[in-house]
C-alpha cells in the first residue's frame, strides 16, 4: 500500500507573496529553499504501520505528481490554504484515489472539508490515525474520525524527518507541548488542541532533538504556541538543550519578561529569537480579546528591551482591525514600534478564523464579508470593523507596513539595538539575523499597493467608540 501525504502552498489568484516565502532569503543565499520544514506530515507518517510506503510532498518545495500511483492521500491545510488543498483532494478523487483531509481548517468546518474529501480526521491524529488506515484497508472508511480525548505526547515515535527534502528548508521544527489554558477571541489554540498544557518528557524531546542533529545541524524552530507555558517543563528542557550548542527560537509570552531565570537559560541554550504576540496598543482592545489580565502596553517598552538585552531578539506581532481601533491606530503603531528597540516588527489584519469565539461573534453580528478563506491570511480584509471601513482597514495596513519597513525605519531601530547588545556584549554572529529578516519583510512591504496617510483615507466608520460593546 501506498500513502502521499500533501501539504499545499498558497495558491492566490492574485498572485500575492507569502510573508515568509523564501525568495529573499533564496537571493540571499544564494540557493532556493522555503523556509519552515512542515512538522504535521512527518508526525502522520511516523503513526503510519511499517509496512505501509509513505511519501511526502511539500508543495512549497516540490510539485505534486497527481500520475503517481497511490492508494491513499492524505491533505492537512490551514484555513487560509484550504482552496487550494481542496483542489489538490478533488483531482486525486477524480482519478479515483481516496482522499483524507486534517488540519486546523478541517477540525473547525469538517461538514465543508467533507465535500472534498472521503474522511475528515477532527483534532489531533494520534488517537485515531491507525484506524483510519485500518478502516481503508477493510474497505469500511468512515466520514469522520475523532478522539473522545486529546491524545497523551509521551512515548509517541519521532516524526519521520528523513522524509522531508531537508535542504530546501532554512530550519528544522519540532514541538515539545501543546495546548492552551487562555482563550483569546482570535486564535484557534484552544479548541484545536484543548485549554490546558501537554507536554512530551524531556527524554523523548532530547531523542527527537538526536534524530534532527543528526539530519542537518541548523536553525530549529520550537512550534508551541507557548514554549514557556510551562515554566518547570521549560527550564527542565533548557537545561538539557545547553550542551548541544544549537540556534533556535520559539514562540513564547510576554511574561518571559518577568523571569531573568528563564531568560538566562533561554540564552544559554541557544535561543536567538522569540516571537510574542503584543496584539494591540489599546487596552480596551486587549480587555475585550481576554489577555489584558498579563499584558499591560504601558509596560511593552520595558519589557522589549529586557528581553533584548539577553542577545534575544523579538519578532513582535501587532493586529489591526479590532473594535476599539480607528484610522488613528496605523501611525499610533508606527511610532510606537519606531521609537522602541524591537528587532522585527510584524503587522497584520485581524482575521476571524472559523472555530475561534471572533467568527462565531462577527457571524452573530453580521460583519463577516465573506468565505474566500485564500484571503484569510492576515493581509486581506474580510469583515467590517468597528470605527473604520473595510477599505480604510486595508490602506491603513498597507501604510503602517511600508512606513515600518521603510529603510531609514529599519536602519534606526537596529542602530538602536545594536547599541543595546553592544552595552551586554552579544557576539557579532548572533545580530545579523534582524537584519536580513527585516530586509525580507521590506521586499514584501514594497509588493503592497502604496497607501496614503491614514489622514487621508476620509470618513471612518459609523460609531463613537463609546458605542463599541466592551
Amino acid at each position: 500500500m501506498r500513502l502521499e501525504l500533501i501539504s499545499p502552498k498558497n495558491n492566490s489568484s492574485e498572485g500575492s507573496r507569502e510573508l515568509w516565502d523564501g525568495k529573499f532569503y533564496s537571493l540571499v543565499y544564494g540557493v532556493n529553499k522555503y523556509s519552515t520544514a512542515p512538522l504535521a506530515l512527518p508526525t502522520i507518517a511516523a503513526l503510519t504501520p511499517e509496512d505501509i510506503e509513505v511519501n511526502i510532498t511539500d508543495e512549497n518545495v516540490e510539485q505534486i505528481d497527481f500520475d503517481k500511483h497511490v492508494d491513499l492521500v492524505g491533505v492537512t491545510c490551514s484555513t487560509w490554504l484550504a482552496p487550494r488543498a481542496y483542489e489538490i483532494a478533488d483531482e486525486f478523487r477524480q482519478r479515483g484515489v481516496t482522499v483524507v483531509l486534517g488540519g486546523i481548517h478541517p477540525t473547525m468546518l469538517p461538514d465543508e472539508a467533507i465535500e472534498h474529501a472521503d474522511a475528515v480526521v477532527i483534532g489531533e491524529a494520534e488517537n485515531v490515525w491507525r484506524k483510519l488506515v485500518n478502516d481503508f484497508r477493510e474497505n469500511r472508511l468512515r466520514p469522520f474520525y475523532k478522539s473522545s480525548e486529546f491524545p497523551k505526547l509521551a512515548n509517541l515515535p519521532v516524526p519521520r524527518w528523513a522524509l522531508l527534502k531537508n535542504r530546501r528548508y532554512f530550519y528544522h521544527t519540532i514541538q515539545t507541548t501543546r495546548g492552551c489554558p487562555y482563550d483569546c477571541e482570535f486564535c484557534t489554540v484552544k479548541a484545536m488542541s484543548g485549554g490546558r498544557y501537554r507536554y512530551k518528557p524531556v527524554k523523548d524531546i532530547m531523542q527527537e532533538m538526536k534524530t534532527l542533529l543528526d539530519i542537518e545541524k541548523k536553525l530549529i524552530f520550537f512550534v508551541d504556541d507557548n514554549f514557556i507555558g510551562d515554566r518547570r517543563h521549560a527550564k527542565e528542557l533548557l537545561r538539557e538543550l545547553i550542551p548541544l550548542k544549537i540556534v533556535y527560537f520559539a514562540q513564547v509570552s510576554l511574561n518571559l519578561a518577568k523571569d531573568e531565570e528563564l531568560l538566562s537559560l533561554l540564552a544559554e541554550s541557544g535561543c536567538r529569537k522569540v516571537i510574542i504576540g503584543f496584539e494591540s496598543l489599546i487596552s480596551a482592545n486587549l480587555r475585550q480579546m481576554g489577555k489584558d489580565r498579563y499584558y499591560k502596553v504601558e509596560q511593552y517598552a520595558k519589557d522589549i528591551m529586557k528581553i533584548q538585552s539577553f542577545g534575544i531578539e523579538i519578532q513582535g506581532f501587532f493586529i489591526f482591525g479590532h473594535d476599539f481601533d480607528d484610522n488613528s491606530v496605523f501611525e499610533k503603531t508606527v511610532n510606537f514600534v519606531n521609537s522602541t528597540d524591537l528587532a522585527i516588527p510584524i503587522l497584520s489584519i485581524l482575521t476571524p478564523l472559523p472555530g475561534t469565539r471572533l467568527f462565531r461573534r462577527f457571524d452573530r453580528e453580521g460583519r463577516l464579508l465573506y468565505n474566500d478563506w485564500k484571503r484569510y491570511d492576515g493581509r486581506h480584509v474580510c469583515f467590517r470593523p468597528k470605527l473604520m471601513s473595510p477599505k480604510t482597514l486595508q490602506n491603513g495596513y498597507n501604510w503602517a507596513m511600508q512606513q515600518v519597513n521603510a529603510y531609514e525605519s529599519i536602519f534606526e531601530r537596529l542602530r538602536r539595538i545594536w547599541n543595546l547588545w553592544n552595552r551586554n556584549n552579544v557576539r557579532l554572529q548572533d545580530r545579523i539575523s534582524p537584519i536580513i529578516v527585516n530586509l525580507a519583510i521590506n521586499d514584501i512591504a514594497k509588493s503592497l499597493p502604496e497607501a496614503p496617510h491614514p489622514e487621508n483615507f476620509g470618513e471612518s466608520m459609523i460609531q463613537n467608540v463609546s458605542q463599541v460593546k466592551r
